[in-house]
């Protein structure tokens, strides 16, 4: 992913990388030459050395956490490549110290920049398909069991690193203010200590206009094996999203667009990250907002144990 989104900065004819660290020298070697980059270590000081105006963070949950307070405090902007941080209290010492220090930080959820997701938000908010009911979505994926993924300090869990991520972000983004959470989980395949709590993981999320979403993710794939393609449902029609288009049901009629062609997401959300540097103004996924999706994953870990609904209050905060 650091490969992914520096060439997309460099694609925007923008920006330039101007120092790459890693925990692994080589890694760090390797990738800077990618990035047409000459300074590079395996120290975060070497990031001081090449003089940044901003810094692109695509590391573990933990290591992130720790990358992303030392860069507030030089005051320097962010791209965190996936949640804000690992945990609500990380995540809301991040969002202060940018409102103090007046930097940008920008989560890295990039459905918000996808053409075809931001078709359907236009359509579902538009009216066009009637008052919407219900969305859902399926994540599976199978991460090296050795990784820090399946680590739940390093990680933040599940519900966090991957499900936020793949598609509930996205979805509450397009269907609005959500209200109450009711989960389940289990482990099935890895079950040793200091492994995710919710390997397998399903959730219902109501939002304030009535509708629901539900959203189950899982690092239990079989081989083979495709996602269920996520699907919106409205009072006069729905969608369902494929890899490269949507399907739109309307009035008796299936219609496909296609968005292959359409320019990649991870470029958008570079050239509007830059833009939000010259501007001092947010992009798509700001701290407050992306501090949602940690109080949503938190509910979700929350309601799997108690074995409850959790009622989000005003969309900020959770009945614990």
């Amino acid at each position: 992913m650091a490969r992914i989104r520096g060439q997309a900065f460099l694609t925007t004819g923008q920006a330039e990388i101007c120092a790459v660290v890693s925990q692994h020298l080589e890694t760090a070697r390797v990738c800077a030459a990618e990035l047409d980059c000459s300074l590079y270590g395996d120290d975060i000081g070497c990031l001081a050395e090449g003089r940044p105006d901003a810094v692109l963070i695509e590391t573990p949950h933990k290591a992130q956490d720790e990358i992303a307070v030392w860069a507030l405090e030089e005051d320097l902007d962010l791209l965190i490549g996936g949640s804000l941080a690992c945990s609500l209290a990380s995540g809301t010492q991040i969002a202060e110290m940018a409102a103090q220090r007046g930097r940008i930080v920008e989560a890295g959820y990039q459905r918000r920049y996808d053409l075809a997701w931001e078709e359907i938000r236009r359509l579902i908010h538009s009216g066009v398909l009637g008052t919407p009911i219900m969305a859902v979505s399926m994540a599976l994926w199978s991460p090296d069991p050795e990784r820090w993924y399946y680590d739940q300090a390093a990680s933040g869990g599940m519900p966090v690193t991957h499900m936020s991520y793949c598609y509930l972000n996205a979805i509450r983004w397009i269907m609005g203010v959500p209200e109450t959470v009711t989960a389940m989980a289990n482990r099935k395949v890895e079950t040793g200590p200091g492994r995710v709590l919710e390997e397998t993981c399903a959730a219902c999320i109501g939002f304030e206009n009535g509708a629901f979403a539900s959203a189950t993710a899982s690092y239990a794939r079989p081989e083979g094996m495709d996602d269920a393609e996520t699907r919106f449902v409205c009072s006069e029609g729905g969608i369902q999203v494929h890899t490269d288009s949507i399907t739109v049901f309307q009035h008796g009629t299936a219609k496909i667009r296609s968005f292959k062609s359409t320019c990649s997401p991870f470029i958008r959300q570079a050239q509007a990250f830059l833009q939000a540097l010259e501007k001092r103004e947010p992009a798509n996924n700001p701290p407050e907002d992306a501090l949602l999706d940690l109080r949503i994953g938190a509910a979700i870990s929350l309601s799997a144990r108690e074995k409850r609904t959790i009622f989000l209050r005003d969309g900020h905060r959770y009945d614990r």
